[in-house]
């Protein structure tokens, strides 16, 4: 009896500490989101009420100056590459990867999650875009300036690419310098967009603080989908022998 009694108090304890760490995460989690959208929100009121403000001006100068011989050809190779169907292109290719590698679940979770994301950008094109109502610098396309697309997407994408390398184990010597790699090309992103005059420097700003939005709630709605016993329409499992394979 008093084993079991012990084991009782145990297993309790152990539930209340999972409870109050996810109520820290979830505390975490709200106040986050709330500072960035509220960040945003602040830049939305702020452009509106002042489209050209004069830092954008001196930022996007400073920028579009930059004279290194090919710097221009290869940002618009940066700026191409995360246009919608080439980043489509990668999307799949990716979840046929996860299908390949026998993680079935977690292809059809970045197949709902794929879909989100193109809500999300639909969403802020035809509402924040219209509200804001900014011109681009050059001013030759209809579409509204506010926010970047192009930064928006690829915060998204590979952000969750470098979440998905973290969460399944990728050696450190290996994450670390492709995390590296995945900043400085988002990074990248944002400056070919404003080099080739196609986006404000606070476009951008937009774009990274609504992409940092979207993978917060991705990547939980990533994990919920991973564990739901729901979500298994064909006995989805992870294929033993891929798992085995360090490798892999």
């Amino acid at each position: 009896m008093g084993l079991a009694g012990g084991d009782d108090d145990r297993a309790e304890m152990n539930t209340g500490v999972i409870h109050t760490v996810g109520r820290r995460r979830l505390l975490l989690w709200l106040g986050v989101m709330a500072g960035l959208m509220t960040l945003l929100v602040l830049l939305s009121v702020y452009i509106k009420d002042n489209p050209v403000p004069s830092v954008d001006q001196t930022v996007l100068d400073s920028i579009t100056g930059w004279d290194v011989p090919g710097l221009t050809g290869f940002l618009e190779v940066v700026s191409w590459l995360t246009n919608n169907w080439p980043a489509m292109v990668v999307g799949i290719l990716g979840i046929g990867l996860l299908w390949r590698l026998g993680k079935k679940r977690e292809a059809l979770s970045f197949v709902i999650i794929g879909v989100i994301m193109g809500l999300i950008a639909f969403i802020s094109d035809f509402t924040l875009g219209e509200v804001v109502d900014r011109s681009r610098p050059l001013g030759n396309s209809d579409s509204p300036s506010f926010p970047s697309g192009h930064v928006f997407g690829s915060t998204i994408f590979y952000g969750f690419c470098g979440f998905l390398a973290g969460f399944y184990g990728l050696k450190k010597k290996l994450l670390v310098p492709l995390l590296l790699l995945i900043t400085v090309f988002i990074l990248t992103v944002g400056v070919s967009r404003v080099h080739l005059q196609a986006h404000w420097p606070t476009d951008v700003a937009a774009g990274l603080l609504l992409g940092a939005m979207g993978l917060l709630i991705l990547i939980p709605l990533f994990l919920y989908l991973r564990q739901a016993t729901w979500f298994s329409p064909w006995k989805l499992r992870e294929d033993p022998t891929v798992l085995g394979c360090e490798k892999c």
